[in-house]
């Protein structure tokens, strides 16, 4: 049996998640990274991404979604603390989509300030990550 290690999830909201796991893996600027028992010690920023969670190597993934945020790697604990994140089962996949085409066309119609540009792509790559994240967890 692997060495395991105890996860959280944080929000502002709700601790999403809170148990020992296995591994994990998310998203960072740089791709994929994953996280397993003993890793060495860091702060990383993460992607609004899918987030993988195995308890055991045979025990079935569990999937979220989870916002930007950061990552605090300690040798026996991971923290993520991130503003949004949701298991896969509590996407509402149609609102997500209709959403996201919403906000792409308000990007492309409107001549907005950069700082709303900003604004706007920052909440197309969340709404992208969440229908990533239903999408491929549901097939």
């Amino acid at each position: 049996m692997a060495k395991l290690f105890k996860f959280e999830v944080i929000t502002p909201t709700r601790t999403l998640y809170s148990d020992e796991v296995e591994s994990i893996v998310f998203e960072t600027e740089n791709g994929q990274m994953g996280v397993m028992a003993g890793h060495v010690p860091m702060l990383v920023a993460n992607k609004a991404c899918p987030l993988k969670i195995r308890k055991s190597k045979d025990a079935k993934p569990k999937y979220s979604f989870i916002s930007e945020g950061f990552i605090e790697i300690a040798p026996d604990k991971v923290t993520a603390v991130v503003d949004e994140a949701e298991w896969v089962e509590e996407i509402d996949l149609e609102a997500a989509i209709k959403a996201k085409k919403v906000m792409e066309e308000d990007l492309a119609k409107k001549k907005q300030d950069l700082g709303m540009k900003a604004e706007l792509t920052a909440s197309i790559e969340r709404s992208a990550a969440r229908i990533k994240t239903a999408r491929k967890m549901r097939q």
